[in-house]
């Protein structure tokens, strides 16, 4: 074969490569079509909010709606960092973010019509959440609330908060400010463990559990292990059984039989109790830890050394078992 019949050959196979991938697109637009329209993942059918679901608690009080082409959060900051927020020029963040394939718009009849997205309805008690931070003081610092039997989060605080309605005007005031509000403290906040440090198995933690929010996994920094407030609530409910902690709602109940061993928790008249100040360089953090089955608080105070005072607020907390 010559030189030019093989040079021509190459040609048309490199031109019928370069067609294949046309080819190909305009086939998937033909035979997915109705597929394509309906993707809430498709750029040119951005969801409209006002077919958004609904966050509620777990007794059905209304935490996050649409109202026309605005998210309304009518719990305010109290619940800022439970529900997050969505808004078109940020972005994302918390339940928000967490369940928006469930939460956005569904498309229906080739992306014609549209229905409004399924409601979310989390673990939260308003009640218990209103309860909490009202014990919490004016300090940076998380708070948590749990129900042991469940394993799941029945309040949780992270101070200081935010209005998820105020995300556009004030985004870029809370990104420059060092308090950082916007940080989810009880989730996603790591601190020095102090004693609990070499009281319990940590590698025993997963990463990222499915059912919760997000958090990163135990650090050791300089010696010292990291961790967050959620990291010692989950702690906590696998030292009476297997249960995932969890921030949506269920019931379905198992009760908690504590292991013998909770150390370094100690024992009390209304169950168990534990605090220390622990000290990373110039953090200075106080850990509180108050259990009477079937619940438990965790409260976390930055910069502060308040042992008794915060071990007090964390019984007040708790609820009547």
């Amino acid at each position: 074969m010559s030189f030019d019949r093989r040079l021509t050959r190459i040609k048309w196979g490199f031109l019928l490569v370069l067609l294949a991938v046309p080819l190909r697109l305009v086939a998937l637009q033909v035979l997915w079509r109705d597929q394509l329209n309906s993707d809430p993942h498709n750029s040119r059918t951005q969801e409209r909010l006002a077919y958004r679901g609904r966050i509620l608690d777990r007794h059905g009080a209304l935490l996050a709606c649409s109202h026309g082409e605005r998210r309304v959060y009518p719990q305010g900051q109290l619940t800022a960092h439970w529900t997050g927020f969505c808004s078109p020029d940020r972005g994302v963040a918390g339940a928000e973010r967490w369940k928006t394939e469930l939460l956005r718009e569904r498309r229906e009849d080739g992306g014609k019509t549209s229905r409004r997205g399924h409601d979310l309805r989390l673990s939260l008690d308003l009640g218990l959440q209103r309860r909490l931070l009202g014990y919490f003081p004016n300090l940076p610092g998380a708070a948590l609330l749990i129900d042991l039997d469940r394993a799941q989060v029945l309040a949780a605080v992270s101070e200081p908060g935010f209005q998820p309605a105020r995300v556009g005007r004030d985004w870029r005031k809370w990104q420059s400010d060092s308090q950082a509000p916007l940080l989810n403290r009880a989730f996603l906040g790591v601190y020095p463990a102090g004693a609990l440090a070499t009281s319990w198995d940590w590698k025993r933690l997963p990463r990222r559990p499915v059912l919760l929010m997000d958090w990163t996994e135990p650090q050791v920094v300089k010696g010292q292990l990291l961790i967050s407030p959620v990291q010692l609530a989950y702690r906590l409910v696998l030292s009476g059984g297997n249960l995932p902690l969890s921030q949506l709602f269920n019931d379905h109940p198992e009760p908690w039989h504590p292991a013998v061993d909770l150390a370094p928790l100690v024992r009390c008249a209304g169950g168990w109790q534990w605090s220390c100040v622990a000290r990373l360089e110039k953090q200075v953090v106080t850990w509180a830890v108050a259990v009477r089955p079937p619940y438990a608080a965790i409260i976390l105070w930055e910069n502060t050394d308040k042992q008794k005072a915060a071990l007090e607020a964390a019984w007040k907390s708790l609820p009547s078992p």
